[in-house]
């Protein structure tokens, strides 16, 4: 809606920006972003956003980490069966905990005691697990036990898929994410704000996803330049373009004989 007629060219839009980034030395990097109306629900956005992540020419994604707003089992597991990139998050509190796994959500075998994660084939889908020496030397069934375990990713996308709840990988991407959040916090309140939202001086979500490319683009520009300079130019480089200009003015300056 339009303010008023001091602020006659501003506009509230409806939307929400979903993205995904990729690290770096110096920070997230934008890597694309779909602007959608603020009811869309999140889990609906994976999909388009992994199908436009496999556009990028040469660009292979194995893992995504998402916020639990994301969280959903047939999203996550069409992520991972049709366009190989495996979508970790976090599970909500209110989710169903399979009966072989912890409360925490770590499979255990049956004496309860937490498996050690050992990989996951991506031909049959299944999450291998083995069992923690250090325990099963006392458990009264070692006998009986084969020490390893699998269980089927189609089973539950969210206990059995290529990076297990409550694993040291799981445990770096999650941490990452917290970092990507306050990225996108810096990046909102970078925006004005009035009445408690976020404005931006253009209306229609097309103009909104234009706006917001070109706020990406020019952000990945001075990163690229602030690389460039760090790393190929030398450090005084520009002491020395200074040096070679003072030279060139002192000799065109220079008195000319006849």
């Amino acid at each position: 809606m339009q303010r008023n007629k001091a602020n006659q060219n501003k506009f509230f839009i409806g939307y929400r920006k979903h993205s995904i980034v990729c690290p770096t030395p110096t920070g997230p990097i934008v890597l694309l972003s779909i602007i959608l109306p603020p009811d869309t629900a999140d889990i609906d956005v994976l999909l388009p956003l992994v199908e436009k992540l496999n556009q990028i020419g040469d660009l292979n994604v194995d893992y995504l980490v998402a916020d639990l707003g994301y969280f959903g089992a047939e999203a996550q597991a069409a992520s991972l069966n049709e366009h190989d990139v495996a979508v970790v998050t976090d599970f909500k509190k209110n989710t169903v905990i399979p009966e072989t796994c912890s409360p925490g959500g770590k499979p255990e075998c049956q004496a309860r005691h937490e498996l050690i994660w050992d990989g996951f084939d991506k031909e049959t889908n299944t999450s291998w697990f083995n069992g923690d020496e250090s325990k099963c030397m006392a458990c009264p069934l070692q006998a009986a036990c084969d020490k390893q375990f699998s269980f089927s990713f189609e089973e539950n996308p969210f206990f059995y898929g290529p990076v297990p709840q409550g694993s040291e990988l799981q445990y770096h991407m999650l941490r990452y994410r917290k970092q990507v959040e306050l990225a996108f916090a810096h990046e909102s309140n970078q925006l004005d704000s009035v009445m408690r939202h976020k404005k931006v001086p253009v209306k229609t979500t097309k103009r909104v996803q234009s706006f917001f490319i070109m706020r990406d683009t020019f952000r990945l520009i001075k990163r690229i330049i602030k690389h460039v300079r760090d790393t190929v130019l030398p450090k005084n480089h520009v002491e020395k373009i200074k040096e070679l200009q003072r030279q060139q003015v002192e000799h065109i300056s220079l008195p000319l004989a006849v």
